[in-house]
Parts: C-alpha cells; sequence; structure tokens
C-alpha cells in the first residue's frame, strides 16, 4: 500500500513540473518598446595646443540577445569631430532610440560603443558596453569623450 501511494505521488509530481514546464514556455509574452537614450559629451576642455589636430570618431551598435543568438537592430557612426568641438556636459549631444518588439523574458538589449581618437595618424580605440535587460524599460548611456 505504502509503495503504491509513493509511486502514485512521485508520478503526480512529475505530471504536474512538466506541465507547469511547458505551460509556462507556451505561455503567449506581450513584446515591449525599450527606450535608449545616448549622451555625448567632452569630459575636458581639450584647449592645450597638444589637442588642436586630435579628433574622435564614434560608433554606437544596440544588439538583441536572445540565448546565444545575437542581432544587430540599430547602428549610427558619428564623424570624426575634433575634440575642442564636442560639446560640454551640461548640453551633450543627444541620441533617443526606441527598440520595438523586444521579449521582455528571454531577450535583452546590449548598447556597443567604439571611440577612435586620432592624434596625427596616432589611433587610439576605447570600447564599452551595458545592457539593458529583464524588467527594464529604459536606459541611458553616457559617452564621454
Amino acid at each position: 500500500m505504502k509503495r503504491t501511494l509513493i509511486i502514485c505521488t512521485a508520478a503526480l509530481i512529475t505530471t504536474v513540473c512538466s506541465l507547469f514546464y511547458f505551460i509556462k514556455d507556451a505561455a503567449p509574452v506581450q513584446p515591449v518598446n525599450k527606450s535608449i537614450s545616448v549622451e555625448v559629451y567632452k569630459s575636458a576642455s581639450y584647449v592645450s595646443p597638444v589637442y588642436s589636430n586630435a579628433t574622435a570618431a564614434l560608433e554606437v551598435t544596440i544588439i538583441r540577445v536572445k540565448n546565444d543568438m545575437k542581432d544587430t537592430v540599430w547602428q549610427h557612426s558619428f564623424e570624426p569631430t575634433a575634440l575642442k568641438n564636442f560639446p560640454e556636459a551640461d548640453k551633450p549631444i543627444t541620441q533617443r532610440i526606441s527598440i520595438s518588439n523586444v521579449n521582455d523574458c528571454k531577450e535583452a538589449l546590449e548598447i556597443h560603443y567604439k571611440i577612435v581618437y586620432n592624434s596625427l595618424g596616432s589611433i587610439l580605440n576605447y570600447r564599452n558596453y551595458t545592457t539593458i535587460g529583464q524588467g527594464q524599460q529604459s536606459g541611458k548611456l553616457d559617452i564621454k569623450i
């Protein structure tokens, strides 16, 4: 009797757990829109003569990540600009980006940026990124040149 009860209980628990697993994955998820604000500004005055011929180019890429798959959903390249011509922190260059149809439970957005500094042919590359994950409807990326 005990053995039959244990077997029935184990079978019931297994059935309930497997149903929960399949129902959880099959439940429709409403896609959301995620908003990203990118602000670009200089972090120094760059008035010294050493910076007179220095420029910076910026590339921003937004990648949708789902498991091991990555898909580029937005990309923008800013033209090379003299360092002294970038705005101050109180008046940044602002770009608002909206990415639609994001499955908030299964997808994340990675915002990658690359700054290429050029001073008389000497090149310096700087890369960084941030992630907007589950439950985050918006994000802000401050890029200091």
